[in-house]
């Protein structure tokens, strides 16, 4: 018997043909230059301090000695503080490219040819923005090079330095330089002792500059001076602006500060000075605020509680704030709950944040700072500064300073008058331009909005409400004023009668970028219902006449703009919201619903129906008062009854069925009652209002009445199109193409063929007379060849594909960018029919056409072409394996399974299905390559997929698990892991009793093949009584199907049977499995009769069962016979097929047995000796498997 075992091969991968029996084989396939700044380890303010150079003792042994030199210098004192701090300087990592750049300038020697001395580079940055820590760090890279002279750091508490400490500073650090310098400076100082006391200035021109000639020629000296705002005498500035360009090129300032007008109004302009390129705050210095923040956190225990999320909205909020970051961590390290108070934060809602003295108290006592020192006793500076802050505070988005003062311009604001207080307010703007009136103005961070609203004392606050009344007056003004038809064109566009003529083809709504408006209007377009909502008094009698103006008298302008822009204003909510109790004349209504209906029209047509639905009820609501079901104004009725189906059409999109079909009967019964008097005008109304009736019925599943309402919308389309066929006839493809639609869906196939022809032969016929419909006609055939399809009709749903694909090819000729898309879809359509039918080797080029299109368009846009990439090449890889070429179909479908993997990344919930169907191809495909320990770990993934799909919708997602489960049984056996395979086939087993009770018809077949595997393992195992119970009901089931179609069933009843009677006969009752074989025997004649080729090689295994079991039921004289006929049909399947010689010699050896067992002794070694031979070519052909047996 275990020869008998190792001979028979007990089933096939797929006996059936439900799910089970293949891994998912078909799916159908579904058309559809900026620097990165560093950051800031550390923004605390410390004491002032200065430092000077010390690197050099010098030694004098001229006349005088070191004494008096030194005793020279000692009578200058020692300027206050001391040297620059490494503890304070960036963070590792952080602010790379300004330093490199500051760096790159400070060191080199090159001259710049317009200008002959000192050069100063000014960095200016707003409040918290790092320039200290930058200023540190330049300072400290310079010294270590041996180029810094002095430093001098302003700061905002102690006692500040004075400009007679920098020049001090100055000379101590040039007297560092060498020995020569040294004495010149002090022979200067004891010639005139009171030089060491006198001013700044006196002391530059009358010691440093004398010096100068003593100074190398070969290098630069580099001064850094931190905070110069901090500075209140101006003789400081007075140097640097008028005497620093006296001295040698080789001088080098580097100056931090804010930008505030007392430093920028003598620096800014002067030739000498280069103002740094690169900002200090926004988003260029995000990474280095994340890398900053990332590090406080890590040296913390409680970082772990910070989700990356939460981090991320930290990042965020802190806007490039240095200041501001580093302000919320040492606030959060003293919460209670770190992590929920950082989140309230972000949020805007921790009062212990805006309360704590070391959290938002610490940076408004910095901003109350710089404020302070505004000439608050100036009348108009402040009424400018109420008006101009007032609006930088309160605007919705930044607006340029040319653009603020002509929103303004109606208050008396100028250009000059805004300039001027961001110049005073500067250091709380972020990144101010000077010379470019036309780039917006940032405030520095939130947190300056949040205290000039809500905190600051009362001479600086802003009464945001105020400016919110001024920002809707003024936004309503600029509206009347500027939107108008000079100043933009497509003004107009949805104006005409073709509102209430349904079949007029409607233009695009053309668009409006923001560039196409000046500055002003578009921000009144954008946001002045957002300011409205902050008005104290709605009853505002200005302002509800200008809103009376622009969006009650005339709403068309700012509709289309509205439109056109893609705002998303409201503008009926507004309305409503501001005029609630206006009421109208049915002339006034009349007009108004005809300005709401056609944009809401215009914007259905472009799938914006959340845009569309406020549009289409408030004309249905201004038509209401007035009765317009029973009114006798024919025309009042038909625009209500047109509007009411828009309505139901727009309430359909939005997946609001139940509340639009009642909006669309009314609709109807208004249409059906017109058209008796008045056929010819009512019939598009009714014929509108019938077919969006048939999509709501079809939405919701009620198909029969679909079908007879698409019906007689069909019939009227064909009576309209016999007056104007150029009119009503693409229309009607419209309509039979639905009708087609819902006719599948009654699964009347061969009637939705019927109406799919008809509607590609209007198509033909729209073709002669503009080739601009090639597509309508394209897509036609594309529907046809999907209904062929249904319909089970091969060749023509494959012709149809295929005359679809040519004609999309050709239009790709022509206008490449627009139809490669439309062109990779049909072909993919075209492969999927082909491969349908068993035409894989014709469908094979336009697969490998429509992927390497799709390749070509996800290289632009990846988001919308990787989803049908991954199905082409998914459905290409079984295009391959169904011709035998496994191992090509291994590689496409890893790459589709690679591709959905990262769809999955993006959306699990959408994707999983796609990749669980993919990883159980790529195991198919690896198993027919003799890869089945290759193929367990996809098999396994594709089985996690489906069991967590399945928890949430067991009824899709089960089959397909159970499918699963089949195939991974028959990896693992082949790979000598049989027991884990009863495991899985008896999970998959128990899923198909389950869909058996719900669904025999559909599922018995699956459970009958996997019952015959699950047998066939349990007999692997040595558990062949085991297996007999579950061999019995795969073939009760057989016999069952077999009953109503015996050719499609009677292959899987014999292989059962087969088997079945192997199992019987391990266990000893051979008799009993005399009678299984005998009757696969008898089956697998019957079907031999019908097809040779196929069965032989089934017919010729159940012969030699047979003849075994005879034998062991000691009938061998009964056994010869059917041995007998056995061996012909293996010679006869040989001779063609070598891998049939090991089955032939099995037989003659058994042969041999048989006659041996009735005394034909002399015959045995004729047999026996055919056999051995046969052997021995086997194993000279395949030496490295000899045969165990030889």
């Amino acid at each position: 018997m275990d020869k008998l075992r190792a001979k028979v091969h007990h089933w096939r991968k797929g006996g059936g043909s439900g799910e089970s029996n293949q891994t998912e084989a078909q799916r159908d396939v579904i058309i559809p230059d900026r620097n990165i700044l560093p950051n800031v380890l550390k923004a605390d303010f410390h004491n002032s301090h200065l430092q000077t150079a010390e690197r050099i003792t010098n030694n004098y042994n001229t006349y005088g000695g070191i004494t008096d030199a030194n005793q020279a210098l000692q009578l200058l004192g020692n300027p206050k503080g001391c040297s620059w701090d490494p503890s304070r300087a960036c963070l590792d990592g952080t602010r790379l490219n300004h330093i490199k750049a500051i760096l790159s300038w400070a060191t080199s020697l090159e001259v710049e040819p317009a200008t002959s001395g000192a050069r100063i580079l000014l960095v200016p940055g707003p409040a918290g923005s790092g320039k200290s820590a930058l200023a540190h760090t330049i300072c400290e890279q310079l010294d270590h090079k041996g180029l810094l002279v002095c430093s001098v750091f302003f700061d905002t508490t102690g006692q500040q330095p004075t400009a007679e400490d920098f020049t001090v500073a100055l000379i101590l650090g040039l007297s560092s330089i060498n020995d020569s310098v040294k004495k010149a400076i002090a022979e200067i100082i004891i010639e005139n002792r009171t030089l060491a006391s006198a001013s700044a200035l006196r002391q530059l021109k009358d010691i440093i500059l004398p010096i100068m000639p003593t100074l190398p020629t070969n290098r630069n000296f580099v001064v850094g001076i931190d905070a110069l705002d901090e500075q209140p005498n101006p003789a400081t500035l007075q140097l640097l602006q008028e005497h620093v360009p006296r001295l040698p090129s080789t001088f080098r300032f580097i100056l931090t500060t804010r930008p505030a007008r007392q430093v920028m109004q003598y620096l800014e302009t002067r030739p000498h000075i280069i103002s740094f390129p690169h900002c200090l705050v926004g988003d260029i210095s995000n990474t280095d605020v994340k890398l900053y923040i990332t590090f406080r956190l890590s040296n913390t225990n409680y970082s772990d509680s910070i989700s990356d999320g939460l981090l991320a909205a930290f990042v965020a909020k802190a806007e490039g704030l240095f200041l501001w970051a580093e302000t919320v961590l040492n606030h959060i390290d003293n919460a209670f709950n770190h992590a929920a108070e950082l989140a309230d934060i972000i949020a805007g809602a921790s009062s212990y944040w805006t309360e704590a003295e070391t959290a938002v108290v610490k940076l408004e006592r910095l901003y109350e700072h710089i404020l302070s020192k505004l000439e608050w006793k100036d009348r108009r500076f402040v009424e400018k500064y109420n008006i101009v802050v007032g609006a930088l505070v309160t605007v919705r988005e930044p607006l340029s300073r040319r653009g603020l003062a002509a929103l303004y311009s109606p208050d008396g604001i100028t250009e000059d008058d805004v300039h001027g207080i961001c110049m005073l307010i500067r250091p709380l703007l972020q990144n101010y331009c000077v010379d470019d009136p036309t780039q917006p103005i940032h405030l520095l961070h939130l947190s300056v909005q949040e205290y000039l609203v809500q905190r600051a004392p009362q001479h600086f606050r802003i009464d945001s409400e105020v400016h919110h009344d001024s920002l809707t007056r003024l936004c309503l003004l600029t509206i009347r004023r500027e939107l108008t038809a000079e100043n933009v064109p497509i003004l107009g566009y949805s104006d005409g009668d073709w509102v209430w003529d349904l079949p007029e083809k409607r233009p695009e709504i053309p668009v409006l970028l923001r560039y196409s408006f000046q500055e002003p209007l578009w921000y009144s377009i954008q946001h002045f219902d957002a300011h409205w909502d902050f008005v104290r008094e709605k009853g505002n009698k200005k302002l509800t006449t200008l809103i009376h103006e622009i969006v009650v008298e005339n709403p068309r302008p700012i509709l289309e703009v509205v439109a056109s822009t893609r705002s998303m204003i409201d503008i009926v909510s507004f309305q409503r919201k501001v005029l609630p109790h206006s009421s109208t004349s049915l002339a006034q209504a009349r007009c108004m619903a005809k300005i709401y209906i056609s944009l809401a029209a215009f914007l259905l047509g472009q799938n914006r129906r959340m845009e569309a639905l406020p549009l289409f009820q408030e004309a249905v609501e201004l038509y209401a008062p007035y009765n317009p079901a029973k009114c006798l104004d024919f025309a009042v009725a038909l625009e209500f009854a047109t509007s009411l189906a828009f309505l139901g059409d727009c309430l359909w999109d939005k997946d609001r069925v139940e509340e639009a079909l009642p909006r669309v009967e009314e609709a109807l019964a208004i249409s059906r009652q017109l058209a008796l008097t008045h056929t010819r005008e009512a019939r598009p109304a009714l014929v509108h209002s019938l077919g969006t009736k048939g999509d709501l019925l079809s939405e919701i599943g009620r198909h029969d009445e679909a079908c007879e309402v698409e019906i007689e919308v069909v019939e009227l389309y064909r009576q309209l199109s016999v007056d104007q066929p150029e009119k009503f006839q693409l229309p009607l493809a419209w309509a039979l193409r639905k009708l087609a639609w819902s006719l599948e869906k009654c699964n009347k196939h061969e009637e939705a063929v019927i109406v799919a022809l008809e509607d590609v032969e209007y198509s033909r016929k729209t073709i002669k007379h503009s080739l601009d419909t090639r597509a309508d006609l394209a897509d036609s055939l594309q529907r046809d060849a999907m209904h062929l399809c249904a319909a089970k009709s091969s060749p023509d749903s494959c012709e149809a594909a295929q005359e679809a694909s040519e004609i999309r090819s050709a239009l790709a000729g022509e206008d490449p960018k627009s139809n490669h898309s439309h062109l990779a879809d049909s072909l993919a359509y075209l492969t999927s029919y082909l491969s349908n039918y068993g035409r894989e080797a014709e469908a094979i080029p336009f697969s490998c056409e429509a992927i390497a299109l799709y390749r070509q368009l996800a290289a632009n846009d990846l988001s919308t072409c990787e989803l049908r990439l991954s199905d082409a090449l998914h459905n290409h890889s079984l295009c391959l394996h169904n011709i035998g070429r496994s191992a090509e179909a291994v590689e496409y479908c890893q790459e589709a399974v690679d591709m959905r993997r990262r769809l999955v990344d993006n959306d699990p919930g959408k994707y999983n299905p796609d990749l669980a169907i993919s990883l159980n191809s790529l195991a198919m495909h690896l198993d027919n390559c003799g890869r089945a320990a290759e193929a367990i770990p996809f098999s396994c993934e594709a089985i996690a997929i489906y069991r967590q799909l399945g928890t949430n919708d067991p009824s899709t997602f089960e089959p397909r698990l159970s499918s699963s489960l089949h195939n991974h049984s028959i990896y693992l056996d082949k790979i000598g892991r049989t027991a884990e395979a009863v495991e899985h086939c008896q999970e998959a087993v128990d899923i198909l009793r389950r869909l058996v009770d719900s669904n025999p018809g559909k599922y018995n077949l699956d459970l009958a093949s996997s019952l015959t595997n699950l047998a066939v393992y349990l007999d692997n195992c040595g558990r062949a009584a085991g297996a007999i119970p579950f061999s019995c009901e795969a073939i009760a089931i057989y016999r069952q199907l077999g009953a109503n179609d015996p050719s499609t069933f009677e292959p899987g009843l014999s292989s059962s049977l087969r088997n079945h009677s192997l199992y019987l006969d391990e266990i000893g009752r051979s008799a009993e499995a005399v009678e299984c074989c005998q009757e696969a025997v008898d089956i697998r004649r019957r079907l031999v009769d019908n097809d040779p080729g196929k069965y032989n090689p089934g017919l010729a295994d159940s012969l030699s069962c047979l003849a075994i079991h005879l034998n062991d039921c000691g009938r061998a004289a009964e056994a010869i016979p059917f041995s007998c006929e056995a061996i012909a049909m293996y010679r006869q399947l040989a001779a063609n097929d070598p891998s049939i010689l090991p089955l032939l010699s099995d037989s003659l050896q058994d042969h041999g047995i048989y006659l041996e067992a009735i005394g034909r002794t002399a015959e045995v070694a004729e047999f026996s000796q055919e056999a051995g031979e046969i052997k021995r070519r086997i194993a000279q052909s395949s030496p490295e498997e000899p045969d165990p047996v030889l």
